[in-house]
């Protein structure tokens, strides 16, 4: 038997030698992405790579032929990469983008009206706050209200819990935001410090059931469990506090900040709740039209992929090619589709990156289903 550094040796002189032969064929890729920009072709021709796979697999051992198929799925991948660069691609999304960024992108504003689902007290009413240096603010009774409060021109912008740090994504405003086609304009993270909060003339000990949002139930779930509590939801964490101080029931109690608590009059009997002290939630500021304001470094769209092994794979790649930072990754079914489903993706990146535009491009041109959410900042 060979020593391991004899066989490396071999390894590396066919490196060289592939190294070689990957720089040819990407030479051949910008020319035949330069022919397919002349002609109008796209870049993905799937028949033909299937072509390529059948006809080398059938050269080798066939232990080797899935090896090979993986191999040449990389292969096509980088190649189409650097085609879609090559040729510049386009899409109705991208247009409108660089009508954006060639009209000068504009300061985030800092004032503006704000709908909120809640009451005032509500978590959505301070990131309101956070976002923008005066603020009028309208609470709504439910997150499809913001949306509609938006749209009829009630108020410029929403705000909406996206996800936690513990109990996860909102689920319901990603499904909105796919419905109304909104975007995103701007995002902040919030620390949640939850409290129990009760009527003045309850006691800890008599406390027998817990309100409010499902999120801050499931955020403080820990404690609920330990004191044997009974848990309720309702529409937002303000409004279970406003509930609590409107009734005389003393067996009941409210899941939400302290600020909110010392709103409606409540009594705080114990605080910081939360299972993590590292609880965090991220609210989206949303808008009708499509905006970009100065600083946006975080982009997020979602599509839907076709339903074949390895499409979540290749989609992935490209953003590992481009050396985007991928900070999140939400998968929701496709109303009416069986096992069919819209990914949701957030990255860094610069929208006025040619890169990032072809990446773009290129994912709504090979999508029916692709939406573009925003490009923005992120506050924290």
């Amino acid at each position: 038997m060979r020593k391991l550094e004899e066989v490396r040796k071999d390894i590396d002189a066919i490196d060289d030698q592939m190294s070689e032969l990957f720089f040819k064929r990407m030479n051949l890729s910008k020319e035949v992405a330069e022919i397919k920009a002349i002609n109008d072709i796209p870049v993905t021709d799937n028949g033909r790579e299937r072509e390529i796979v059948y006809r080398l697999s059938k050269k080798l051992p066939e232990e080797y032929s899935l090896y090979l198929k993986e191999f040449y799925e990389t292969v096509f991948f980088t190649g189409k990469a650097y085609q879609s660069a090559v040729m510049n691609s386009t899409s109705e999304t991208v247009k409108k983008l660089n009508e954006i960024i060639s009209s000068g992108l504009k300061n985030f504003p800092s004032t503006a009206t704000i709908a909120c689902q809640g009451v005032l007290g509500a978590n959505s009413g301070t990131a309101a706050k956070k976002l923008f240096a005066i603020s009028d603010l309208t609470f709504v009774k439910s997150f499809e209200g913001v949306f509609s409060a938006v749209q009829s021109g009630l108020c410029e912008y929403g705000v909406l819990p996206i996800e936690n740090s513990t109990a996860g994504s909102v689920l319901e405003v990603y499904d909105l935001m796919r419905k109304h086609d909104f975007h995103i304009v701007r995002s902040v993270r919030i620390k949640i410090r939850h409290c129990l909060a009760s009527n003045a003339k309850a006691s800890f000990k008599d406390i027998k059931t817990v309100i409010s949002h499902p999120q801050a139930i499931l955020q403080c779930d820990d404690f609920i469990k330990s004191n044997n509590l009974t848990a309720e939801t309702d529409e937002n964490t303000a409004v279970a506090a406003k509930r609590v101080s409107s009734g005389n029931d003393l067996s009941v109690a409210a899941i939400c900040s302290e600020e909110c608590a010392k709103i409606y009059g409540l009594k705080i009997l114990k605080t910081d709740i939360q299972n993590n002290d590292a609880n965090f939630t991220r609210f989206i500021c949303i808008k009708k039209d499509l905006n970009v304001f100065k600083g946006a470094d975080r982009i997020s769209v979602m599509t839907s992929l076709s339903h074949e092994p390895g499409s979540l794979n290749k989609i992935l790649g490209r953003f590992s090619a481009l050396g985007l930072n991928l900070t999140k990754i939400e998968s929701r079914p496709i109303a009416g589709a069986d096992f069919e489903f819209m990914f949701y993706f957030d990255f860094e990146g610069d929208i006025t990156d040619k890169s990032v535009q072809n990446l773009i491009a290129s994912m709504e041109n090979q999508s029916e289903n692709f939406v573009f959410l925003g490009a923005y900042k992120e506050i924290i």
